[in-house]
């Protein structure tokens, strides 16, 4: 999967945030999805894979798609 090239999802019903925080590797999105149990909110709130944190943004396997 090319990461680099995925845009990000349109979400429904949620207000599209901005990442705050910069990108993270195509490696390290693997380790949250398959290891981690968690992963960064596009905040940098840690949160649920597929959750949002109290501020509203989404985790960056939701906004780009990958769940």
């Amino acid at each position: 999967m090319n990461t680099k090239t995925m845009k990000p999802r349109k979400s429904s019903g949620r207000q599209q945030l901005t990442p705050t925080t910069p990108r993270p590797s195509t490696e390290m999105l693997r380790q949250w999805m398959f290891y981690e149990g968690g992963c960064e909110a596009i905040d940098g709130c840690w949160v649920e894979p597929d959750g949002h944190c109290p501020h509203g943004h989404p985790s960056w396997l939701l906004y780009l798609g990958m769940i």
